[in-house]
């Protein structure tokens, strides 16, 4: 039978496995599944004797979302879908307004006419001040966008030494992520599950592009894998 004991900090089972609002510490032998839940993030755990226990930590099972998929997969429907109930929802894009190129001016059209008349709007990639004042939920779209303009600012295509002003600034996201006090949502794209680019700049904005979303993660509550139109919970 599993010893399961809650404090204020969280859970721990069997006194080894430890649970709580920022994940978990694992031990050998204990098969552990998240999910997010309108209560918080619920953990459900099955033990070497094969004992199930579950446990929720409150509240902040949703703090800090990341939406993963690949090209169009549904990834920024669901993100939207996930604030739906938050009229003062601040949407941040990252990708421009979409004045040079008509078919990207389309698809911000498109993303525009489905997203709730109420929710603010912030085009830019300065993203750390914004995650680091209290305010309404953000909504990041996208991430891959994020990295591209600021791999250009850093002008990281003609000069790849610049690489390490590139990765400061995902630490510096990774920090104010795992710090805000705001409810979040990030999109971004899983682009390293293809072919191996041909050239170096592609296979570094690649190599980078898995940092970036390895560091959100490992600082966000909820991970969700997109395919198809498909959720499933990392």
């Amino acid at each position: 039978m599993a010893d399961l004991v809650t404090g204020p900090d969280g859970a721990v089972v069997d006194g080894v496995l430890r649970l709580g609002v920022e994940g978990t510490v694992g031990a050998a032998g204990y098969e552990v599944r998240s999910t997010a839940t309108p209560e918080g993030l619920r953990y459900d755990v099955r033990t070497p004797d094969g004992s199930l226990v579950s446990w929720t930590a409150p509240g902040l099972g949703d703090q800090r979302t990341l939406v993963l998929g690949g090209a169009r997969s549904g990834k920024s429907t669901e993100a939207e879908r996930l604030l739906a109930g938050h009229p003062d929802t601040l949407y941040v894009a990252t990708g421009g307004d979409g004045s040079a190129d008509p078919e990207w001016a389309d698809r911000i059209a498109i993303h525009r006419a489905r997203r709730p008349s109420t929710w603010g709007l912030a085009e830019t990639i300065d993203l750390v001040p914004l995650l680091a004042e209290p305010g309404p939920p953000l909504l990041i779209d996208c991430l891959t966008l994020w990295l591209a303009r600021t791999m250009d600012a850093a002008e990281v295509w003609t000069d790849h030494g610049r690489v390490v002003m590139v990765e400061r600034a995902i630490d510096e996201l990774g920090t104010a992520w795992s710090v805000t006090p705001r409810k979040v949502v990030a999109v971004s794209n899983e682009v390293g599950t293809g072919i191996v680019p041909p050239d170096p700049g592609t296979r570094l904005y690649r190599d980078l592009m898995g940092r970036l979303n390895t560091t959100i993660a490992h600082h966000s509550t909820t991970v969700l894998w997109c395919v198809a139109g498909r959720v499933t919970t990392l």
